[in-house]
């Protein structure tokens, strides 16, 4: 199961956390490809097998100039991960070196856009349990 949500004060800053074992990050890579493409999911649950802990809603923007991550104003839920194709791609070779995790080697990646705001995403592989909630 790929897991997501937003923790406000988590590793000294807030982040969205995404985390799961190497079969979610397969997953998580595999969408992230088809974002870069042009033709992949709009929201993280979008994504077969993933599931927000904490009831946020995460939707994947292609822009022209990467911005990062950022709540939306009016709804306090809602995220907009606004990034261009060639950090896509970068986000995704990221990803890419966790799908080799193990709980014996654990490893995470901060997926983050020079111009990005206050907001760190953070992919874990097999470093947060399940139940793991903000």
């Amino acid at each position: 199961m790929l897991r997501y949500g937003y923790f406000h004060d988590l590793n000294n800053g807030p982040k969205l956390l995404v985390w799961g074992g190497p079969e979610a990050m397969a997953r998580f890579y595999e969408a992230l490809a088809q974002v870069a493409a042009g033709e992949g999911p709009q929201l993280f649950t979008d994504i077969p097998g993933c599931q927000p802990v904490d009831g946020t809603s995460v939707q994947f923007e292609t822009v022209g100039e990467a911005e990062g991550i950022e709540r939306d104003p009016v709804e306090p839920d809602l995220f907009h991960w606004r990034v261009d194709t060639e950090t896509w791609c970068w986000f995704q070779e990221q990803v890419e070196k966790l799908m080799h995790c193990s709980p014996a080697h654990p490893g995470h990646q901060y997926l983050e856009c020079v111009a990005g705001g206050d907001i760190v995403v953070m992919v874990s592989c097999c470093e947060y349990p399940d139940d793991f909630k903000p």
